[in-house]
């Protein structure tokens, strides 16, 4: 059911019969890293064929992990993307980073790889970003760009679940790699979130890492482990991965029709006022953008018309907590602040409503 008979731009995905397992789970009198979490974890690494994969319990847990797991201190120079959750960039602000933010690409709302060329330098200790809408950034044409420095990358790709680049999934470069599980994601377990880390031991770590340092699998009293080294509670529980089993069940089915919708619009939405975005045919769309003549007016006459529509993200560099890092000339970033809006293209929308949504907005 629509609220208020609106199309909605996002929507929990809900499972049948959830509510049985859940309450099988209270039953058992083990509802926080257990059983559940194991299984859940073990099946996202047969998803990605990876090994690596660590759950935890939200993405920007898994954001603060691979921060600490390469080893930035204050003031590191780290280059980011302004267009992005702030999610991506404030566990670097907690670090007390200086993080440099690099123009996006106007084609794809993605990163630069052309500015950041010009931005990378011996003092950069890292590179962030995010896979715009589930959009894939060129990982290949990167690791050209940062060969000669030899710094690890973090792919934000809270969108991306499924995507992949050259049949490849994303998640599978070698790079770190975050996943979202929050309400409105493919997947959703409530709140949560997975690292992919680019080697195993530096996941065995991460696993250590996210349960105050202690080995969960630990053979007798847990507690009686020395700590190494501190970490957090950065675990997964055994309520929301009972969710995420079964919502990963039918993930195949939803990345499709997400993705169907998405062609529809690239094949049908042809008003000279909309700039379509240039997507690879491997991407998750999360989200589908359009570059608009006066987006004020726009969403205005899309909500009328009962279309929910959103930007989704602010870019960081103009919230207070990144003010000092601000930078006026991101001449994309800039466009893109005043042209860019997002419409529904998920799985709960009809055909109907899909060609509805066209209709609407190649007559704006």
């Amino acid at each position: 059911m629509k609220l208020n008979n609106k199309i909605q731009l996002f929507k929990v995905r809900n499972t049948p019969g959830i509510s049985k397992k859940i309450e099988k789970v209270f039953r058992s009198g083990e509802i926080t890293e257990g059983k559940y979490s194991r299984d859940f974890e073990d099946k996202l690494c047969n998803y990605f064929q990876n090994n690596n994969c660590v759950l935890v319990n939200s993405a920007t847990s898994a954001l603060t992990l691979a921060y600490r797991l390469i080893g930035l201190k204050k003031n590191d120079e780290v280059l980011v993307t302004p267009l992005t959750c702030m999610a991506t960039n404030q566990p670097l602000n907690n670090i007390g980073v200086k993080l440099k933010f690099v123009d996006i690409d106007k084609n794809t709302g993605n990163i630069s790889l052309n500015d950041l060329k010009k931005k990378i330098s011996a003092k950069t200790r890292a590179i962030s970003f995010v896979h715009w809408a589930g959009n894939p950034v060129d990982l290949i044409e990167l690791k050209k760009i940062t060969k000669k420095y030899k710094i690890p990358i973090i792919e934000d790709a809270a969108h991306s679940f499924g995507a992949t680049l050259r049949n490849k999934k994303i998640g599978t470069f070698n790079n770190f790699t975050i996943f979202s599980f929050q309400a409105i994601k493919h997947i959703t377990t409530g709140d949560g979130g997975m690292l992919i880390c680019p080697n195993s031991i530096i996941a065995n770590r991460a696993r250590k890492l996210r349960w105050f340092g202690l080995n969960r699998n630990f053979k007798g009293n847990k507690w009686k482990q020395d700590i190494k080294e501190s970490g957090y509670k950065f675990h997964m529980n055994n309520i929301s991965s009972v969710i995420g089993i079964e919502q990963l069940k039918n993930i195949d089915k939803i990345l499709s029709i997400h993705r169907k919708n998405a062609t529809y619009y690239n094949n049908f939405i042809s008003n000279k006022k909309i700039q379509l975005l240039k997507f690879n045919k491997e991407a998750s769309y999360w989200i589908f953008s359009l570059l608009v003549d006066n987006k004020k007016k726009f969403i205005s006459y899309l909500n009328k018309k009962n279309i929910s529509c959103d930007e989704v993200h602010i870019r960081n560099d103009k919230y207070s907590v990144f003010k000092k890092f601000y930078n006026p000339n991101l001449k994309n970033m800039n466009y893109f602040e005043k042209h860019m809006v997002n419409i529904p293209v998920g799985w709960w929308l009809t055909k109907k409503e899909i060609k509805q949504i066209t209709k609407v907005i190649n007559k704006y």
